[in-house]
C-alpha cells in the first residue's frame, strides 16, 4: 500500500563481510529528508527478530529453519521473493525455504498456531481502541482475509503448486479454481479485500500517514 513498511531479509554468501554494507543500506533508506524517508524498513522478520543477526548465510538460515522456526515464520515466507542483489543467491534462498513452507506434512499444531495468532491480532491494542473502524486488524478486515487465504494455501499448497502465489487475490482465484473454496465465497472475499484496500489507500494518501482507522 502507499504508506507501508518493507520487510527485508538479508542473505549473503559471507554474512560477516556484508553486515556493515547492510547496515549502511538501512541507514540510507531510513534517513529523514525534507521529502520524507525513502522507505520504512522492518527487519524483524529475520530469525530471532531484533535479537538475531541482520545478515545470515544460506547455511545459517537452513539451521534456523530446521531447528527453531515457528509456523508463523513460514507463513510470512509465503510472500518472500528476491528483490535486489545477487539473483543466483536469491534463487538459492527461494529453493531453501520451499520445503519448509510447503512440507510434505504440516507440523502438529500448525493450524492451531495460526488460529491463535489470528486471535492475538484481533485482540491487540489497535483493535481494542478502534474496533470495527480498524480496517487492517479487526475481524473481517484485511488481515482476516489474508490469514484465511494463507491458511488454505499452507494446508493445500503442499500438494497443489497452483496455490503457491505471493498475491492474495491470485491466491483466492487459485483456491476457487481448484475447488478448495466456493466461487461465491472467493468473489465475496476478493470484493471485500479490494474495497478495504481502496479505503485504506485513500486514508493514507490524505496526509501520507500510515493509518488503518476510519
Amino acid at each position: 500500500n502507499y504508506v507501508s513498511d518493507v520487510d527485508l531479509l538479508f542473505v549473503a554468501s559471507d554474512a560477516n563481510a556484508t553486515s556493515d554494507a547492510a547496515r549502511s543500506l538501512l541507514d540510507v533508506l531510513g534517513s529523514v529528508t525534507p521529502a520524507g524517508r525513502v522507505y520504512e524498513i522492518d527487519t524483524n522478520l529475520r530469525p530471532e527478530g531484533s535479537d538475531g543477526a541482520l545478515v545470515r548465510s544460506i547455511a545459517a538460515y537452513e539451521r534456523y529453519y530446521t531447528r527453531w522456526a515457528k509456523t508463523w515464520e513460514f507463513q510470512a515466507l509465503l510472500k518472500a521473493r528476491p528483490i535486489a542483489g545477487d539473483a543466483a543467491l536469491g534463487d538459492e534462498f527461494t529453493r531453501l525455504v520451499e520445503p519448509f513452507v510447503w512440507p510434505e506434512r504440516l507440523a502438529d499444531g500448525a493450524v492451531a498456531e495460526i488460529q491463535r495468532m489470528k486471535t492475538v491480532v484481533e485482540r491487540s491494542a489497535p483493535v481494542r481502541s478502534a474496533g470495527a473502524r480498524q480496517l487492517k486488524l479487526a475481524p473481517g478486515g484485511l488481515r482476516d482475509i489474508e490469514f484465511a487465504v494463507q491458511l488454505l494455501q499452507l494446508v493445500h499448497g503442499r500438494a497443489d503448486a497452483r496455490l503457491r502465489t505471493t498475491n492474495t487475490l491470485d491466491g483466492l482465484a487459485a483456491l476457487a479454481a481448484g475447488g478448495y473454496i466456493d466461487d461465491g465465497d472467493a468473489n465475496l472475499f476478493s470484493d471485500a479485500y479490494q474495497f478495504l484496500r481502496t479505503i485504506e489507500h485513500r486514508l493514507q494518501l490524505r496526509r501520507m500517514r500510515r493509518t488503518h482507522v476510519v
